[in-house]
């Protein structure tokens, strides 16, 4: 017992604490959610094919936007990390186009991909160039 840091024994045991307290909550809410009146309206509805793909597109799309965004975080290079912005820009765009609302998403294509998105490159090339001149010159 001399090696073992009770920094870490405590962390431990508050992160099984978080685990249990949120597998209790998500319980209780999913509890609630199958004792409903419309989720036997919803299970019905899932054996319906036009339903199946509706919910395998919006959730491909979906694991895309949120696999960009970390890649945004998460790159090394800031010229790729503001490409894989601009991608998760897109995937928001075609989730608003699939959920039936395109003048937002038509609305998130000129703004933020047309705008900001162009606007964060353009700085970024802008400003590593004359960085990177001063630095060797």
């Amino acid at each position: 017992m001399a090696g073992i840091d009770l920094r870490y024994v405590r962390d431990l045991f508050n992160l099984v604490l978080l685990v249990a307290f949120l597998g209790l909550i998500f319980g209780v809410l999913a509890l609630v959610v199958f004792m409903s009146p419309w989720s036997r309206m919803i299970l019905e509805r899932i054996y319906d094919i036009r339903f199946l793909i509706e919910l395998g597109v919006f959730a491909t799309i979906a694991t895309l936007i949120v696999g960009l965004s970390v890649l945004t975080v998460y790159s090394k290079n800031i010229v790729h990390s503001a490409l894989y912005l601009i991608g998760s820009f897109a995937g928001v765009a075609a989730l608003y186009i699939f959920l039936n609302a395109p003048f937002i998403g038509v609305a998130q294509v000129l703004v933020y991909i047309g705008a900001i998105g162009v606007l964060i490159l353009f700085a970024v090339m802008l400003t590593r160039r004359t960085i990177m001149e001063e630095s060797h010159g």
